[in-house]
């Protein structure tokens, strides 16, 4: 997870690519069709990974994208600005994610399925 303080495609690319470049490989990357992926081909170029994108309003095409926005919601409500947030804050949180355990992943958690990173 990361913040950005703006939704242009170019800054989102580059936070996504410094943020995938934290896990060791990366085949595909599921996107929903907002404007702020505009700029997905330069996520893919510098992943070497594919671009999938899911049907509009087709939410169980993201099934792990949803579950985990409903974690986040359960502390940061939809109706909450997130623009107060800092960057330990959305640190916090992506380590409540990972470190979360998962039916899928069981016993293991992200965090150790990603070698303690």
């Amino acid at each position: 997870m990361g913040k950005v303080d703006t939704k242009h495609a170019e800054v989102v690319a580059e936070s996504m690519i410094k943020l995938l470049k934290r896990v060791s490989s990366v085949c595909t990357v599921t996107l929903d069709n907002g404007g702020e992926l505009a700029a997905h081909e330069k996520v893919a170029k510098a992943m070497n990974a594919d671009i999938c994108f899911a049907k509009p309003y087709a939410s169980y095409q993201r099934g792990t994208n949803e579950n985990t926005n409903g974690i986040i919601r359960r502390t940061w409500p939809k109706k909450m600005a997130l623009s107060h947030l800092t960057e330990d804050d959305v640190r916090t949180m992506e380590m409540l994610i990972n470190t979360m355990p998962r039916k899928v992943l069981y016993p293991k958690d992200f965090k150790l399925l990603l070698g303690g990173k």
